[in-house]
């Protein structure tokens, strides 16, 4: 009896580690304070998403949640930082498109895009909007189309740089309505930069992200031809859907989400993604996406894992088939 009494205590020797772990993990998490990397710059729209969430999650652990802008390389500085962080939940990722868009454009990254991350939930949508000049004389998404099958090396288009949100876009419309090669993609360091040629009309045409052109789109310095959503938006209820203007089935989307490094404990990950839903439900939260063009868009884990690997299928085979 007494030696089958030494190997129990033994046994709870051998074991207290793990199951301290798993206590510690599912009862006192957060015991310090998080920081989320956003891996581009102050201002944008993962660092205001980022923050947003930030205090409402330092609300709910009651402890403070720092935001830290790692930029460079796109994005890809600031996500291979989470990658090889200690698995906590301490060091989190608000990603962008730019994560499953690396893998096709980025060769020798320093991590796995898969294997390096656990998905907590998506975040947010944000939609696009193709507009032209409100000089332009196109008024219409076939007129557009019309004049690039017929005339395309004088069609320009705004992006920001290969496999960016802009190019993809276009990229996917080209193909959808069986290929427009001879269009000229004109570069800028993201959208803003792209306005002033789109408004004096310098450039043909630009998918841009709602948010950033809809003041120019109310002062009728641009205009729009069509969202790039299923579904028309709120803000613009008249403009009609790409799908509607001649290219049944398009749909896209810029997105985000929050990540930890791979092998974070799995209550930890669940803790977070039901405090990262309980604020996007919030009325403020849903208000402040809504003006910035923004759609709340939670997932469970599974889901968001789902979907990464799904847009990386979707855009490698669209890249694929560039001209």
């Amino acid at each position: 009896m007494r030696h089958l009494l030494h190997a129990a205590a033994s046994l709870v020797v051998t074991l207290s580690p793990f199951a301290t772990d798993v206590a510690y993990s599912q009862t006192t998490y957060p015991i310090k304070n998080i920081r989320v990397i956003v891996p581009s710059p102050t201002g944008g729209p993962s660092d205001i998403v980022a923050r947003l969430i930030g205090d409402k999650l330092a609300q709910a652990f009651g402890k403070q949640v720092v935001i830290d802008n790692r930029t460079g390389a796109s994005q890809v500085i600031g996500t291979h930082i989470v990658a090889k962080a200690e698995p906590d939940g301490y060091t989190l990722l608000q990603a962008a498109a730019n994560m499953a868009i690396n893998v096709i454009n980025v060769p020798d990254l320093p991590y796995d895009t898969i294997k390096d991350f656990a998905p907590i939930s998506m975040t947010h949508a944000t939609p696009y909007v193709l507009v032209v000049s409100g000089q332009s004389p196109l008024k219409t998404l076939p007129e557009l189309l019309k004049l690039a099958k017929a005339s395309p090396a004088k069609i320009t288009y705004g992006a920001s740089g290969t496999g960016s949100p802009h190019e993809l876009a276009t990229l996917l419309m080209a193909q959808m309505v069986g290929g427009i090669p001879g269009m000229t993609g004109v570069q800028y360091k993201g959208s803003t930069p792209a306005h002033p040629d789109i408004i004096a009309n310098r450039i043909t045409f630009m998918f841009d992200p709602l948010a950033a052109s809809s003041p120019h789109i109310r002062g009728g310095l641009m205009r729009a031809l069509a969202v790039s959503t299923p579904q028309r938006n709120p803000s613009f209820p008249d403009v009609p859907t790409v799908a509607e203007s001649g290219v049944p089935g398009y749909d896209f989307s810029s997105w985000g989400g929050m990540l930890a490094p791979a092998g974070t404990p799995r209550a930890v990950v669940q803790k977070l993604n039901a405090e990262i839903g309980k604020a996007l439900d919030m009325p403020d939260i849903r208000k402040r996406f809504s003006d910035m063009g923004l759609v709340t868009r939670p997932s469970t884990p599974e889901e968001f894992s789902k979907f990464v690997q799904a847009e990386i299928a979707r855009w490698r085979g669209v890249m694929a088939k560039k001209p």
